[in-house]
Parts: structure tokens; sequence; C-alpha cells
């Protein structure tokens, strides 16, 4: 196991010199609103038909990203996992005789914000039918999760179980866990969704910048960061036993190369290896979860009990691992309210 630590203000400051001199593009980035310049030599009304439909697409991605995606998606299923992890039974539900009663986290926000902005990202052209569905569905089952949470978090917390003999954890149990299943099936819907919508505004900023030599550290950035969530996305979405050190080896033989285009675009670049750093950090532990697969090395016991919680990312070479990093190396721009 081994400890990570992010001062957040140095790191922020950095991060926002960096990205003030080149604009990248991330899952969980921040609503930017790019101009049209796009250079085409196109007559002057379909080019500007052309740059507003990609704008409105980057714009609505962001919006559903930055006000929704974040802020929640990992905390509402935290909590799910905080309470799932001591309850022997989580069909059945709490009895009152666990040795240990971790209640659950606390979801902070009650939604409204992710309501207000997917009413404007759903307005916003062009209409994509598909994620604005999984965006209402996602609003919808969000509140409901919040609600459920909010109306046991203090009950545990307080440790008001002790008084009741379990009565209350007991009702709450059916609803509480209908509500955390149903966020978790719109979060992967939703998740799924923003992954394509996202991948197809940084192709779409990639073809427009490709020759144009005074964007080649804009253009290695995103190159690196959708390289970057191709890992991230198959970390989270592929189950460990169906891992391979094959499929692992072929992410990081393109992610490697990426990275480094990117630090030598980006030499020069004020306080941009800080930037550079996590990308190192990701590029590292992938590696160390694709040798651990090779080596076929097992988690020991205390390691399996901790995957898949909060303490997850502590465990070298574990898929959890892989995402913490990942997140933290992109975590700033959303952080600092700033663009791709």
């Amino acid at each position: 196991m081994k400890t990570k630590s992010v001062n957040v203000l140095t790191g922020a400051l950095a991060l926002t010199i960096l990205l003030m001199l080149s604009l990248g593009c991330s899952r969980l980035g921040q609503l930017a609103k790019k101009s049209s310049n796009n250079g085409s030599n196109a007559p002057a009304s379909s080019q500007k038909t052309g740059a507003q439909s990609k704008s409105g697409l980057d714009q609505k991605t962001q919006l559903y990203i930055s006000k929704c995606f974040n802020p929640y998606s990992n905390s509402v299923m935290s909590s799910y996992q905080r309470y799932a992890s001591w309850i022997k039974d989580i069909d059945a539900g709490p009895t009152g005789k666990e040795q240990i009663i971790y209640g659950l986290y606390q979801i902070h926000g009650d939604g409204e914000d992710c309501a207000t902005a997917i009413t404007e990202a759903n307005s916003i052209e062009p209409r994509v039918e598909a994620i604005e569905r999984a965006a209402d569905d996602y609003s919808k089952a969000l509140r409901s999760a919040i609600e459920k949470v909010n109306e046991v978090y203090s009950y545990y917390d307080q440790e008001d179980y002790k008084d009741d003999h379990f009565q209350k954890a007991k009702e709450s149990h059916a609803g509480l866990i209908k509500a955390f299943r149903e966020f978790e099936t719109a979060d992967k819907t939703f998740g799924s969704g923003l992954d394509e919508l996202e991948s197809k505004v940084s192709q779409d900023r990639l073809d427009q910048i490709r020759d144009d030599p005074s964007k080649n550290f804009e253009y290695t950035t995103i190159d690196f960061e959708m390289k970057s969530k191709k890992v991230v996305s198959y970390a989270q979405h592929t189950k460990y036993a169906d891992m391979t050190a094959d499929d692992l080896q072929k992410l990081v033989e393109d992610l490697e190369p990426a990275l480094n285009a990117m630090k030598n675009a980006g030499k020069g670049k004020t306080f941009a290896s800080t930037y550079f750093n996590s990308a190192d950090e990701l590029l590292k532990d992938t590696k160390a979860l694709m040798r651990r697969i090779k080596d076929h090395a097992p988690f020991n016991q205390i390691e399996r009990q901790e995957l898949g919680t909060s303490a997850g990312w502590m465990i070298d070479g574990s898929p959890d691992q892989v995402i913490y990093t990942y997140n933290q190396m992109i975590g700033f721009k959303s952080l600092l309210n700033i663009g791709r």
C-alpha cells in the first residue's frame, strides 16, 4: 500500500497557469464556452453554423459533467458502498446484531443544482435525445437517493439506533437500497453516454487543430487525456477477473507515447510539471495493475475487503488506484471552474 497526498492550492495554481496556456479535455472538466475560430475557409454562414453546433455540444457536455456527474456521482456511490460494507445481507438489511455499524456517508447538496443544469443543457442545440433522457433519469434518481440518505444519515451518525433497537434502520432499508440501486443504474447509463459525447467533442477539436503547429500543446494534451480516459474506463467497467495483461499492455502502449508527446510539447510552460507529474502517476499505476495481473499476484484478505471502498485507492496495482489517480490528475479542473 502507498499513500498519496495532494496539495490542492499549489496544484490548483499550477494547473490554472498551465490551462491558461493551453486548453485540455477531460470527463471531469468544467463548463467551457468556445469561440467559433475553427480556421475553416468555408462560407461565413456555413462556418458559423458548424461552429455553433460544436460549441453547443461542448457546452451541453460540460454542464452535465460539472454540475451533475462530478459533484454527485462518486458521493452517492461512496455512500452506497459504505452502507453495504457493514451489512451482511444487503437484501435483507441491517439486523442490529452487526459488530461494526458504519452507517453511510453524507451527500452534500440537494440535487437541485443538477436538475437546473440539466434543464439548461437539454435545451442547448444540437439535441441529443439519448443523453438528454439519461440526464433526466439521473436527476430523478439522484434526488431520490439524496432524500433517502438524508432520512437516515443523522440517525446513524448520532447513533440513534441505540435508542430504538434498530427499528428505523430496519424500516428505512427497503426504500434506501431501492434508491441506491436505481441511482447506480442511472449513473452507469449517464456516465457511459457522457463518455461517448465527450469523446466526440474531443475528436472534433483534434480535427480542427491537427494541422496547426501553434496548437500542438493543446492537441497533445487532448490526445493524452482521450487515451487516459480509455484507461480509466477499462478500470471502471471491466471486472477484475476479466482484465488481461495484454489489454492493459495495449493501453499502456497508447498512453506512454501520448504522455511523452504532451510533455515535449509543454516544455517551457510555467508550472506544467505539476500536471505532468500526475500524468506520470497514472501511467505508473496502470503498469502496476498490468504487472499484478501478469504475475498472477492475488490481493490478500485485507486488500480484498478494502477494494471497492473509499480505502481501495491505497492498494497498489488495483483498479481502484488507477481510478483514484486519474481523478486526482484531472480533478483540479473541476475545482477551479476552468474550461477544456
